[in-house]
């Protein structure tokens, strides 16, 4: 896997844990639940891919 795709696959990996993880525990904020999800699914999928490009390179 290149790196690209890798992070796009962790990128959605980690906007899907996060929708589930609201959906599941914070029922109240279900409205809400896409846009956060994306948000901090995005950036911690982002920040590990940087880590990960940093010890590579």
């Amino acid at each position: 896997m290149t790196r690209l795709l890798l992070n796009l696959v962790l990128m959605g990996i980690a906007t899907l844990a996060i929708y589930w993880l609201i959906t599941a525990f914070v029922p109240t904020m279900g409205t809400y639940a896409i846009p956060i999800s994306l948000l901090l699914g995005i950036t911690l999928g982002f920040f590990i891919y940087i880590t990960i490009d940093n010890r590579i390179g």
